[in-house]
């Protein structure tokens, strides 16, 4: 039976809960450092306390939230969201429970939606178990979408500034509403500004920055102003388009400003790979290009459900 190997003075434990709700409960395997002091079995967490791993643990917050942690893992947990810095965790929630990380924060799409999420050499890795995951950047601007079977990492851009978007997709027309469509993100940005007519239907490579006051149309999730527009590859996105309801023609489509200008044909150096893009001051690609499914992590004991 597992037992909390280290006892807490009455005084103490008063004064903890007088300066923290009680949150939840973890348990560990192998032990874990809670606030600086060594636990065995299961103890009691306060809001805002930070948890060391030395073997596999699971939390349990009152609100329904489940966290396991591998080996080595480090975080604060709160009530709302968790502070990863090192290691790994895996997240359920039914309640818009978050993990946070200096690049990014990580939240499931559902109640039954499990996010996995590994720091790792500088890099943040997200796996989406079962369902879409959602991550954004610190300004809460989404930057992806990441799909299950499709592991993603992230990492910041230096002094990138939050609102920055650099991406790489299909530029579409959907009732008028010039969108870009980027697939391994899986995100729906609105245009405007630039001469977007002449990227309606092509691979078109697009940098500006997001608009985070404006509300996007043409069920887009948000709304970008262009600094430039080259297109990359001429055609290719009649499928993108049947599954957004969209169209490849530029007809009907509103009046997009004067700024920025648009490019015919192949661009040059433009510094993207086929796996990588920037939104918001991240830079993201699939995790096949940076080691493969492997580098998203696995548990050594099995975590799902419980």
């Amino acid at each position: 039976m597992w037992s909390i190997s280290i006892a807490i003075t009455g005084s103490a434990a008063a004064i903890l809960m007088a300066s923290a709700p009680i949150i939840g409960m973890t348990s560990s395997q192998n032990g874990v450092t809670l606030d600086n002091s060594k636990v065995a079995g299961t103890a009691t967490l306060f809001d805002g306390s930070t948890i060391q791993t030395e073997g596999y643990s699971r939390i349990h917050l009152n609100n329904g939230t489940r966290l396991d942690f591998g080996a080595g893992a480090k975080a604060q947990v709160f009530a709302t969201h968790a502070a990863l810095s090192a290691g790994m965790t895996e997240m359920q929630s039914p309640s818009g429970f978050e993990v946070d990380t200096n690049v990014v924060k990580i939240r499931p799409s559902g109640a039954d939606s499990i996010a996995r999420v590994k720091i790792e050499s500088g890099r943040v890795y997200v796996t989406a178990l079962n369902a879409p995951v959602s991550v954004m950047n610190s300004q809460g601007l989404l930057v992806a979408k990441v799909a299950p079977g499709v592991p993603m990492s992230f990492m910041a851009q230096g002094a990138t500034a939050a609102n920055s978007f650099d991406v790489t997709g299909c530029v579409l027309n959907k009732s008028g509403v010039a969108i870009v469509d980027d697939e391994k993100t899986k995100t729906v940005s609105q245009l405007t500004g630039g001469d977007l007519k002449k990227a309606v239907g092509n691979m078109t490579h697009v940098v500006g920055t997001v608009d985070a006051t404006a509300t996007a149309g043409g069920g887009a999730s948000q709304v970008v102003k262009v600094t430039s527009l080259t297109v990359t590859k001429k055609g290719g996105c009649s499928t993108q388009a049947a599954a957004l309801g969209a169209s490849t023609a530029a007809a009907g489509l509103a009046a997009a400003g004067v700024a920025g200008g648009v490019a015919a044909g192949t661009a040059a150096g433009v510094g993207l790979s086929t796996t990588a893009l920037v939104v918001g001051g991240v830079a993201a690609a699939t995790a096949a290009a940076v080691g493969g499914a492997a580098a998203a992590g696995a548990f050594s004991t099995p975590s799902n459900g419980g």
